[in-house]
Order: C-alpha cells, then sequence, then structure tokens
C-alpha cells in the first residue's frame, strides 16, 4: 500500500507483518526505493523495473529481503554495513548467526527460521549493496534531495534519511514499536541506540516514519523520549535481578527482562544477545562481574 507523503514522496507501507518492512519510494527524475522490505504486492507497486536506486538504511534481511526484484537499480548501503551484503560468511557474522549454536544448543535453525516467516533461503549475492554512502552524504534525486543520517545502534552503519524540504525522516529501525529498541548483532549497542535517538530528537523532524509502524508521527521528541528510556529500564531490571542474585546468561534470559514472550526461538535468541550488550556495558562500569563459572553478579 502506498501512502503519499509529498508531491514526489510516498511511503511503502508493507502489509506482510514482521520479518518485512516498511520502505520509501521517491518518484522523481532519479526513481529510488529506500530499503526493499515490504511484502510483494507493495513492492510492485513500485515499479522495480523503473527505479533506478536502491538505498538500504541497514544490512538487516528484512529490509534488503526485496534487493534482488530491482534488477537495474543501484544499490547503496552505508559503508559499515556494506560487507554483511557481500557474501554468506560476513552476513552471518554481522547477524551474529555464528552464535547460534553457543548460544541456542538442541535448537534447529533452519526450522527456527520457518517459524519467523522466513522460509527462503537467503542468496546473498542477489541481495548485495554495489556501493556505499557515509553520513551527511547528499542525495539528489532531481527536485527532491535527502541527506543521510548516521544512526547506529541497531547496527553498526544503520542510517536514518532527512528530506529537509518534506520535514520529514524515514527512521528506517528505529522502529518505534513496543518490541524496540533491538540491539541484538555483533555491532549492534544500546549505547550507539541512545546516542542515535539524541541525535534525531535535536534535529527537530516535523515528522517521522520507521520501518515497522504503519504510521507517519508529528510528535517526534516525546515518542523517541520515550523509546529510548527503555532502554534503561531494561538494564535497571537487570541489575535489580543480579542484586538479588547471581545468574549466567540462560538463567537471565529466562526472567523475561527485555521480552515479555519468547514467541519464536529467534526472540530468545535476541534476548540472549541483547542481555549480553547489557552485561557488558555494566562490567565496563563497575556494576557487574562475572564469576570462572560464568555468573553474573551485581557489584
Amino acid at each position: 500500500m502506498i501512502q503519499q507523503v509529498d508531491r514526489r514522496l510516498y511511503m511503502v507501507m508493507n502489509e506482510a507483518g514482521f520479518t518485512y518492512c516498511n520502505c520509501v519510494l521517491v518518484d522523481d527524475d532519479v526513481r529510488a526505493v529506500i530499503d526493499t522490505g515490504a511484502d510483494l504486492k507493495s513492492m510492485e507497486e513500485t515499479r522495480p523495473e523503473s527505479v533506478d536506486l536502491v538505498i538500504n538504511s541497514h544490512h538487516h534481511y528484512d529490509h534488503i529481503r526485496g534487493n534482488h526484484l530491482f534488477a537495474r537499480a543501484e544499490k547503496k548501503i552505508h559503508a559499515l554495513d556494506f560487507m554483511a551484503t557481500q557474501n554468506d560468511d560476513e552476513y552471518n557474522f554481522y547477524n551474529s548467526f555464528d552464535r547460534w549454536e553457543q548460544l541456542m544448543p538442541g535448537c534447529d535453525y533452519e526450522a527456527s527460521r520457518q517459524q519467523m516467516n522466513i522460509s527462503d533461503r537467503v542468496n546473498v549475492s542477489d541481495l548485495k549493496a554495489g556501493s556505499s554512502f557515509e553520513n551527511g552524504d547528499t542525495i539528489d534525486f532531481g527536485h527532491v534531495n535527502c541527506e543521510v543520517i548516521h544512526t547506529p545502534g541497531h547496527s553498526a552503519g544503520h542510517c536514518a534519511f532527512w528530506f529537509p524540504d518534506q520535514d520529514f525522516m524515514f527512521l528506517g529501525d528505529i522502529c518505534l514499536t513496543a518490541a524496540g529498541p533491538w540491539y541484538g548483532e555483533i555491532c549492534a549497542s544500546p549505547a550507539d541506540m541512545e546516542a542515535s535517538i539524541d541525535k534525531i530528537i535535536a534535529m527537530k523532524p516535523g515528522r517521522i516514519a520507521t520501518g515497522h509502524v504503519n504510521k507517519i508521527y508529528t510528535d517526534a521528541a516525546p515518542r523517541l523520549t520515550a523509546y529510548k528510556e527503555r532502554i534503561a529500564r531494561r538494564e535497571e531490571r537487570l541489575l535489580e535481578y543480579l542484586r538479588r542474585q547471581e545468574a549466567d546468561l540462560d538463567e537471565l534470559a529466562d526472567q523475561h527482562l527485555i521480552y515479555r514472550l519468547h514467541s519464536t526461538m529467534f526472540v530468545l535468541f535476541w534476548e540472549k544477545l541483547m542481555l549480553d550488550k547489557h552485561l557488558e556495558r555494566l562490567e565496563m562500569a563497575g556494576q557487574v562481574a562475572k564469576s570462572e563459572q560464568g555468573k553474573y553478579r551485581a557489584i
């Protein structure tokens, strides 16, 4: 479903739920899409055969899964996420899938993928970016321009896109969903996520949209502030539990300190990865210590 934002700017609203995403269509002298993860019907409404440029906000599958539909388009991504799209080994490393057996022993990876509505195998050669961009780059589509805003935290190269003439910013996976923020991969960081959110708030965009909520918001500052504060609340719940008793990562994940429900094995996997990020930050701050037996305790 395509929703108009401005004369030449549109949101492609996904109608297929999670593991797909919303996208942006720029219908200008240079026809472009930002992200390609909407449902197939919505993606086809963009007329992929006439799109000149594909811009990916970051490397995650739900945002690049439709790249192969845009055969003639140049594909670009931030330099820090570029390698994640180049081959299977890099893709698995940057998504932390190489930690699956360690964190999810006895849990079948392929069955878990199908549980997440990802039954197709990722063929990275069909999805990979061909070139990269950097923070502050301006992309000129003809009548419409946008600025690349590097917003790491969700991934190292995650970016938002600011359309100043339209007073509109696409935030990608600073997603504003009830389940976010997400920082469950090797190069993700809760601290970077907090800083990126503050960066966006300081820019005072009049309208914002994200990859996973089918709305255009006009209250960016309070909405983003509330979203950011969830990170601190998660960390406090973790500390509160460790003040009462020692626990290893599996035991902490069983407490549902980040997600209320582990509806799929991937949600449990991500809980462990994000708890690991918090524990690393708390260790560096001298608030948590780890024993030789792998148990964490509050100091």
